[in-house]
């Protein structure tokens, strides 16, 4: 009976408004790997472990499968799930039961896969929101914020723009590289074009609203990155955020590489990314070799 009238609820227009206050998992001390290709590979999950996070986020939804390797490897992860895809889960009663008995699923992120990345309407991350956190009150479900197009987009943070749709505000650039906003090397002023994106942010992210920035971990061919360009980029945010502890480090795999340096490829990036768990929290079960000690600067 309680299964038929949560499918009763899920179909009636009401669902489309905020059901109850966010209620938030694990909102601090997230260390989190991103892991779009190749997830079912239990080495990959043991790697990642052993580079200190507690976290994996994956490019597919939720499955027991993967549920296992998060156990079994000590971790928890996030699913991803396009809009269209929540709808139709909201529909599965069988599947819903299934990813509730879940025990090692921290939560969720999505976007609308037909709109430009970055531009999911309102609407429609208010009903992917709301239909998750009914559905799965106790897991996160953030909705990423793309920066660049603060740049050259006037209004595109009063358009796009909506903190109560994400349990976390989840900001992301990648600063160096072949850039929307130009090339940038290391040793350029990318700190300055990410603090310029952060300030317009920040003036819009409410009081004591939790934030999980995503760092890029990894290096385009022809700009090289050291071991200390996590935390310089973690410096920028934590100019803005001084208390922020949680971060997402892009990417382990990524789903199309191409002329990208992944950190599973490169015993360089791995130690940055260890030295960088570790600074954020003792917890971290990475015991790098090589010490790269905290930038407090860009």
């Amino acid at each position: 009976m309680k299964a038929l009238w949560l499918f009763a609820a899920l179909l009636a227009p009401a669902a489309v408004e905020n059901p109850r206050p966010a209620v938030v998992l694990a909102a601090r001390g997230l260390r989190v790997l991103v892991l779009e290709r190749d997830d079912q590979d239990p080495d990959a999950w043991t790697a990642i472990r052993d580079l200190g996070a507690n976290v994996v986020a994956i490019l597919r939804p939720p499955s027991p499968e993967t549920n296992e390797l998060a156990g079994a490897s000590g971790l928890s992860y996030l699913a991803f799930l396009t809009t269209d895809e929540i709808a139709l889960l909201s529909r599965d009663v069988a599947r819903i039961e299934d990813i509730r008995s879940e025990r090692n699923l921290a939560g969720f992120y999505f976007w609308d896969s037909q709109a430009t990345e970055g531009f999911t309407t309102p609407e429609s991350q208010q009903q992917a929101y709301s239909t998750l956190k009914l559905l799965f009150p106790d897991k996160l479900v953030l909705y990423p914020t793309r920066l660049d197009p603060i740049a050259w987009s006037p209004d595109y943070l009063d358009r796009y723009f909506r903190p109560q749709f994400t349990d976390l505000v989840t900001p992301y650039f990648y600063p160096v590289g072949t850039t929307v906003l130009g090339n940038a090397r290391e040793e350029d002023a990318w700190p300055d074009r990410l603090g310029g994106l952060l300030s317009a942010l920040a003036a819009r992210v409410p009081p004591g609203k939790g934030l999980l920035p995503v760092l890029q971990g990894f290096e385009q061919e022809g700009y090289p990155v050291s071991s200390h360009f996590l935390a310089d980029q973690f410096a920028v945010y934590r100019s803005f955020w001084p208390n922020l502890s949680n971060a997402i480090v892009f990417a382990w795999k990524i789903a199309a590489p191409g002329p990208l340096a992944e950190i599973a490829g490169r015993p360089d990036l791995q130690t940055g990314v260890c030295n960088f768990f570790r600074s954020l929290s003792r917890a971290s079960g990475c015991r790098s070799k090589r010490e790269v000690p905290w930038r407090a600067g860009g």
